[in-house]
């Protein structure tokens, strides 16, 4: 196993870890240093698991902001559907659009 890209989030750390059977995208808690995390998709090139992590970034980091936590490849909030990571990894959407849904979610929550 070999870190490939890192990305430092508040109180987390996203990696793409190469290994025998490709790519990783790793989510890791910084109170745990010694663990590169949950994983969260494969991918079979290196370009491609650059790219999800780079809009994990985006998502994860909003999804926290909306109360969010992940579990295994699932973004939860009380109350709500969860949200599946690898489809919001399949189909991209920019900060605003994300910042949109969220914003759509939190609207559901209140009524």
């Amino acid at each position: 196993m070999t870190i490939k890209y890192r990305i430092a989030c508040p109180g987390s750390d996203i990696y793409v870890l190469e290994k025998e059977d490709g790519f990783h995208l790793t989510v890791s808690s910084r109170t745990n240093p010694l663990s590169f995390g949950s994983k969260v998709a494969a991918f079979h090139s290196l370009g491609n698991a650059v790219e999800a992590a780079e809009s994990f970034h985006v998502v994860f980091t909003l999804s926290k902001e909306y109360g969010y936590h992940l579990d295994q490849n699932q973004l939860k909030k009380d109350g709500l559907q969860a949200l599946s990571v690898l489809e919001l990894l399949e189909s991209p959407r920019s900060s605003t659009d994300l910042r949109d849904m969220f914003e759509r979610e939190k609207a559901v929550v209140r009524e």
